[in-house]
């Protein structure tokens, strides 16, 4: 949902309660809110049948477009239902960057998916960046290599570990002194 921008929007990661992350999302639409929660789809089975099912990218987050500095609009955020607070760090919200949401965005319209090739060696706690595809840019910690070859980073923005479709040969090992120049 788009409301009118102002120069003190930006957007933030808000902590949602168990499985709230679309229900907040109505609420916020029905608000008119600004807020984006990424989907991917998934193929659910069941002992009777199979249904393809849209679930968060990022379990209990949603990322919200607002003025924390307004005090009625930052209390209306909070006060939605299903919303436990902002992602934070010395008791103030953190603000996300436009490029992560919009490297999310392309993400979650690829529908990319592991291949079979494994052109990177990489190691678990490697610090790696995304160098193709719509997660361009994107730096995290390697945390594990799991099935399917899917590859999981620590994604600082909303301080959680979470599976990303990306392909190893997409990413590079940063090397230490590179990563300590970036940070």
């Amino acid at each position: 949902m788009t409301k009118k921008n102002s120069d003190n929007r930006r957007w933030y990661v808000l902590y949602t309660r168990s499985r709230q992350e679309k229900k907040v999302r109505e609420r916020f639409q029905v608000e008119e809110i600004e807020c984006y929660l990424p989907l991917e789809r998934k193929l659910r089975i069941w002992s009777d049948r199979k249904k393809w099912i849209e679930e968060p990218i990022f379990r209990s987050y949603i990322f919200v477009r607002v003025d924390v500095g307004n005090y009625h609009e930052y209390l209306k955020v909070l006060k939605t239902e299903g919303v436990v607070h902002f992602v934070r760090i010395e008791k103030k919200p953190v603000p996300v960057a436009d490029s992560l949401i919009e490297a999310i965005r392309k993400y979650e319209a690829s529908g990319e998916y592991i291949s079979e090739e494994e052109e990177a060696q990489l190691k678990v706690g490697d610090t790696v960046e995304v160098v193709r595809g719509p997660m361009k840019g994107l730096i995290g910690t390697l945390v594990s290599i799991g099935k399917k070859r899917k590859v999981r980073i620590m994604v600082e923005a909303v301080q959680q570990a979470v599976y990303l479709n990306i392909r190893k040969s997409f990413l590079r090992k940063i090397p230490e002194p590179e990563v300590e120049r970036k940070g």
